[in-house]
């Protein structure tokens, strides 16, 4: 896919900025925009996996992405690591809508999970991350 520019989409750049500016978030103790930008962390390290099998269902957000996800990934070889991973509730209570919310809604435990969740995807698509969570 690409951008209004021309460019193309860089799914797993974003990744890796998303989910740095996350861990610097929780560390300063912003648990809501820590949050908000893990799930896109997360969002972009399954599209970035998509990606390798084409472009049909990448515009949808988490958690309505997991559906179309899990039906390209099935069982095929080389995609087992990321399809074990959302074949359940990954993110789990995470929304786009969040950004709407009121301060606090994102708590600590929560973000922890979240982080977890992330590293595993980023790991199962391939990407790397400068920053240790």
């Amino acid at each position: 896919m690409t951008l209004k520019d021309g460019t193309a989409e860089d799914y797993s750049g974003s990744a890796v900025r998303h989910f740095e500016d996350a861990i610097a978030l929780q560390a300063a103790g912003t648990y809501d925009n820590a949050g908000h930008l893990i799930g896109f962390a997360a969002e972009c390290a399954i599209k970035s996996k998509l990606g390798d099998l084409g472009n049909e269902g990448l515009m949808a957000h988490l958690p309505e992405l997991l559906p179309a996800a899990r039906k390209r990934l099935g069982s095929r070889v080389g995609y087992v690591g990321m399809y074990s991973l959302i074949k359940g509730d990954i993110l789990n209570g995470w929304s786009i809508d969040h950004r709407y919310a009121p301060t606090g809604k994102v708590t600590q435990e929560a973000l922890a999970e979240w982080i977890t969740a992330t590293k595993r995807l980023l790991a199962a698509a391939g990407i790397k991350s400068r920053k240790k969570a």
